[in-house]
């Protein structure tokens, strides 16, 4: 498997060298007039928002205005099932949903919900970026979808209003999960009591009572004043929160070879740079909210750490061979190293 990935690694650079000597002698500023509407539904200035607007930053600027991208956030244009629509439709060049959003699509995409699946950022981008990643954005392709990136959007961290260290604590208690069944799964098998509800209803349901936990990265929690009605952010890094950027097939297919391969070769440079505010942003709001005088942030042992990871068994015992135990096996063996 390392020797596939390497193998995988050159060929990408002998790639990316390529793109760079076309790059050369192409005039991106000839073709037809494109016009690229990217929406999601996270707060703006978020990573993956700073991301998209790096795109068009770089889009634009390359092709000399013949290419411009509009960014929508906070869910401007709608949800993630409407976004996902709408690109079905061709309405919507492009959007950036949760993963958990796209589990009705494709069986493929449950890999990235098992809970603890990836040891560090490092391990994680290189399945995302290898032939897993690749092979899980190919199952999207007969919905009408065409995968360019996996963005970051952090790691999620359990919240809530009374401390928890391990499983035991969540007894009774309930939280506030995506509208995925391997998400509802995995907290109930944890103890607690998952409650699916729509994210633009959180805060209120927090500030209520209706539920006691939830469970996001920090831009999300800091973005959306999670903190201030949860007490306790504990760092379980339970998942890697990727948001991946697809684009409409029925649009994608009226572009050039040229187009998309630039819209390709650009949306690489762009990755390096949004992981890395990712990276940034998360380490900045940890260190924020830790100082501002109500949020405690509660980091767990390696011992407490087990504690979960043995707790969300039954998930990988239950989905697994659905998924492919052989993927999940090399996605292992990417975390051995790291």
């Amino acid at each position: 498997m390392r020797k596939i990935l390497s193998l995988l690694l050159v060929l990408a650079m002998m790639l990316g060298c390529c793109a760079i000597a076309s790059a050369e002698t192409v005039d991106y500023t000839q073709g037809n007039p494109v016009v690229i509407k990217i929406a999601h539904v996270s707060q703006e200035g978020v990573p993956i928002d700073q991301g998209h607007r790096l795109f068009k930053q770089k889009i634009e600027e390359i092709t000399g205005g013949r290419m411009t991208v509009e960014v929508y956030p906070a869910a401007q244009l709608g949800d993630n099932t409407y976004l996902l629509e709408q690109l079905q439709l061709g309405a919507l060049e492009m959007c950036s949903p949760s993963v958990a959003a796209l589990g009705g699509f494709s069986d493929a995409t449950a890999l990235l919900d098992l809970p603890f699946l990836f040891k560090s950022d490092e391990a994680a981008w290189e399945v995302l970026d290898g032939e897993v990643g690749q092979a899980v954005f190919a199952s999207l392709e007969s919905s009408g979808f065409v995968g360019l990136a996996w963005l970051s959007t952090g790691w999620r961290h359990l919240t809530a209003n009374t401390e928890i260290r391990v499983p035991a604590d969540m007894a009774g208690k309930k939280i506030r999960v995506m509208e995925n069944q391997i998400h509802i799964d995995t907290w109930n098998a944890l103890g607690a009591s998952a409650t699916p509800m729509a994210f633009s209803e959180l805060y209120t349901a927090l500030q209520n009572g209706t539920v006691d936990c939830q469970e996001n990265p920090f831009a999300n929690i800091n973005g959306n004043r999670l903190n201030d009605v949860q007490k306790y952010i504990i760092l379980t890094y339970h998942i890697y929160d990727t948001a991946p950027l697809l684009a409409s097939k029925v649009w994608w297919d009226t572009l050039s070879q040229t187009d998309q391969q630039l819209i390709r070769d650009t949306m690489v440079d762009v990755l390096a740079v949004e992981r890395q505010i990712s990276i940034d942003d998360q380490e900045t709001l940890k260190e924020k909210i830790a100082n501002n005088g109500f949020n405690v942030i509660v980091e767990l042992t390696d011992e407490e750490r087990a504690l979960w990871r043995e707790g969300t068994q039954s998930i990988y015992d239950k989905y697994g061979p659905g998924i492919g135990m052989d993927l999940i096996e090399q996605i292992q063996e990417i975390n051995s190293k790291y």
